[in-house]
């Protein structure tokens, strides 16, 4: 009964001492980066824009999300190489508008980005560590009913800044919150990745400054691991170039294969034609041979070398008249080449032509309207001011008072015949007034007053 007792106290204990790791003692005493946000610098990407606000303000980095459904890395864009390296940073919650404003830091952003680990907290004085693994976070404290906040009394007050520590020796990771321990623990499989501040949804934050540490020991491991890679790269580099020359020589290999064989086939042809030249040569000698053994029997030599030195001429000159003819031919054909090409100019002489015509035909008609147009307006104006004029001008006539008709007897023949006497004026006496009135208001109409033109629309 004593022994199982003591293997349970043993396990009991040794899962202890695992739990409760010894915290990270290095000194962080080489800094790689100082930022302390008293103006824009190539370390960060600030930004203006509708949901994310991150700007220098007063020798803090103000820090606006204004989203209500997710969260934002501010991440700087020095690069981190270091496996052993301590984050220092201070910041504060601005004043709440929502319940679940947050802010805190994210660190060993992978770069497949599968794997991150973030810190931060809440206007609640709760913290939570939560670690990305895929495209899920997995929550290192708390509870899934809590989400994975812890209430701490390391936290300050609610609008106060806060400090947060990390210090980080792959695979340990150990979290202070304002100088004191919070949390230890350790990744697997992590290597250096990238850093910054995760702004939580819909928040308003302030951060004061952002230090990254490291130790000597590490500097030195990172150049021994930077050579490493520089000779990785220069072996990688080499093997390239070893298979990019040997590509180029089975490529030249290729195209020497390829002109060889053209060479090949080229000789081949020319054989085949020497072949058949020769053939054709020994089928002449040996018909040339039967028509001097059959035909010229009872010739005498010389007469066969007459004979045989006209035949030669007679091909001589057929082959300079075949010449005489090929050279006719390429005439024939560039004379039919120049005779198109003058049927191309000329027509384009007579397309140029035409054209020039309708131009010059378009440009009179738009005179021709022009004037038209002209010689209308013309007439409206004059018809407008003889109409104005006889307005200014108008004068309105007595009623004349109708004299009756009498019925007169017809008149005899004699009496149409007589010459009818004209009736005489009666003088009217008209007053100086009127006189005056009437010489003043009569005018004569303009010269350039004419009567006006009806023309049909």
């Amino acid at each position: 009964m004593i022994r199982p007792y003591a293997l349970t106290v043993l396990m009991l204990c040794i899962s202890f001492a695992v739990a409760a790791q010894n915290p990270i003692a290095l000194d962080f005493n080489s800094l790689q980066l100082r930022e302390e946000f008293s103006d824009q610098n190539d370390n960060w990407t600030y930004m203006t824009t509708v949901e994310n606000l991150y700007m220098p303000d007063k020798g803090d980095l103000f820090m606006h999300r204004n989203n209500v459904s997710s969260a934002y890395a501010f991440v700087t864009k020095w690069k981190n190489e270091l496996k052993v390296f301590n984050i220092l940073a201070k910041m504060k919650l601005g004043p709440a508008e929502t319940a679940d404003q947050s802010i805190g830091i994210i660190c060993l952003a992978q770069r497949d980005g599968k794997g991150a680990i973030v810190v931060e907290f809440n206007k609640f004085k709760q913290y939570r560590i939560k670690q990305l693994i895929g495209a899920y976070y997995r929550n290192i404290t708390g509870t899934p009913e809590d989400q994975g906040w812890v209430k701490s009394n390391l936290l300050n007050a609610r609008e106060d800044y806060n400090e947060l520590d990390i210090r980080v020796a792959l695979p340990q990771i150990d979290v202070y919150i304002n100088k004191k321990l919070a949390k230890s623990f350790d990744v697997a499989d992590y290597g250096p990745g990238e850093m910054g501040l995760l702004v939580g949804p819909n928040t308003k934050a302030k951060a004061d400054f952002f230090y990254v540490y490291s130790t000597n020991e590490e500097l030195g491991e990172l150049d021994g691991r930077k050579e490493k890679q520089q000779e990785k790269m220069s072996l990688s580099e080499l093997l390239a170039k070893q298979r990019y020359e040997t590509e180029q020589k089975d490529r030249s290999l290729k195209e020497c294969q390829s002109e060889r064989q053209k060479a090949v086939s080229v000789l081949e042809e020319e054989v085949g034609r020497l072949t058949a030249e020769n053939e054709r040569m020994v089928l002449q000698n040996k018909q040339l041979v039967e028509f001097r053994d059959q035909v010229l029997i009872d010739i005498d030599e010389d007469a066969f070398l007459t004979l045989a030195e006209n035949l030669k001429n007679e091909i001589i000159k057929n082959e300079r008249l075949e010449s005489q003819v090929q050279v006719y031919r390429d005439s024939l054909k560039l004379t039919h080449a120049n005779y198109n090409k003058l049927k191309l100019v000329l027509l384009d002489k007579s397309i140029k032509k035409a054209e020039k015509e309708k131009v010059e035909r378009e440009a009179k008609e738009a005179i021709a309207t022009k004037k038209e147009i002209e010689a209308e307006l013309l007439d409206k104006k004059l018809t407008k001011e003889q109409q104005e004029w006889e307005k200014k001008n108008y004068k309105p006539t007595k009623a004349v008072t109708p004299t009756p008709v009498t019925k007169t007897e017809p008149a005899t023949s004699a009496e149409a015949a007589k010459p009818k006497a004209e009736p005489k004026p009666t003088p009217v006496a008209a007053s100086p007034k009127a006189e005056e009135k009437t010489t003043s208001t009569s005018k004569p109409l303009p010269v350039a007053v004419r009567p006006a033109k009806i023309k049909a629309d």
